[in-house]
């Protein structure tokens, strides 16, 4: 179900959705193969509006998946952070759904991936969690 009160940014069975920042290269472009019922929204400032919250959040309603998507510069520590709060923020919209998490970022440096908070995250989250440099593209 669409996140109440919000409207989606992409129709409602899109074949492609691009999540990107004005006068950034970071993208994540979903492939939406199976014409599925999908939702898009911005997070950052539309539906949270203040404290750690992620840029996006794609919902495939027919498959029950919400992809969270941060774009970030480098910092992929605190990328982490912002999709958990966001998990955290939205727990209650967000209980139908398996999630999956994103980071596409301008560096993923192996300093960063390899610190001990960021490997928690790995842990916790395991497959669900993918995190690519400059653009990432996936099939949902």
């Amino acid at each position: 179900m669409p996140i109440v009160g919000y409207t989606s940014l992409c129709k409602e069975r899109a074949p492609i959705i691009s999540s990107k920042d004005k006068h950034e290269s970071q993208t994540h472009i979903a492939r939406n193969k199976d014409t599925s019922l999908v939702t898009h929204y911005r997070v950052d400032g539309v539906i949270i509006k203040s404290g750690n919250k992620c840029d996006f959040l794609l919902i495939n309603e027919d498959k029950k998946t919400a992809y969270l998507i941060e774009l970030k510069g480098s910092d992929l520590s605190w990328a982490a952070k912002q999709l958990q709060a966001t998990e955290q923020g939205l727990s209650a919209q967000l209980a139908p759904y398996q999630l999956q998490y994103r980071i596409v970022a301008n560096k993923c440096r192996t300093s960063e991936i390899e610190t001990a908070e960021f490997k928690r995250y790995r842990m916790l989250w395991r497959k669900r969690l993918i995190y690519k440099s400059v653009k990432y593209e996936e099939n949902i």
